[in-house]
């Protein structure tokens, strides 16, 4: 039970800055192809941006307004380019930060079909599992988060 926690800890503490980094870095991430839409761009912007805003928020009704604000940015992304891994990563994470588990584990599966085997999208698959084994723990399915982990590790370890 202990390595299990552990392992919780440490994938909790890997997602929170895989989604920092991802939100605020998304278009200079090498692996990461950006949709040369300008549209696109100025929405992950403002996706970034609010979720900022709900970071830094204590008031939990402004939070989630800014939270709310973020996914909106980025469906309306998707609505431009629903091909696009990161901008269904990046709103599973936001759902993930919401609580909202079921929402999050289903938009990183989303992800991860359109992520497919292209080796670009390696390591966003790798943060896929990690997002879903949180997501699974979240809802209380243990064994949802152990074959997700397990998943995330085997990808990784393929990666070395």
């Amino acid at each position: 039970m202990n390595k299990i926690n552990n392992n919780s800890i440490l994938l909790k503490f890997l997602l929170i800055i895989t989604l920092v980094v991802t939100v605020e870095n998304l278009p200079a991430a090498s692996y990461i192809k950006v949709d040369s839409s300008s549209a696109v761009k100025a929405l992950l912007i403002d996706a970034r941006n609010a979720y900022k805003r709900g970071m830094a928020k204590t008031d939990l009704v402004e939070k989630n307004q800014a939270f709310e604000q973020a996914a909106a940015s980025l469906e309306r992304a998707l609505r431009i380019n629903p091909r696009q891994p990161t901008l269904w990563h990046n709103l599973a994470g936001v759902r993930l930060t919401q609580g909202d588990w079921m929402r999050a584990a289903n938009l990183a599966t989303n992800s991860n079909m359109h992520a497919g085997n292209d080796s670009q999208y390696y390591q966003l698959r790798i943060r896929n599992w990690m997002l879903i084994t949180l997501a699974c723990e979240g809802m209380g399915d243990m064994t949802c988060a152990r074959e997700a982990r397990n998943r995330a590790q085997n990808l990784a370890q393929a990666l070395h």
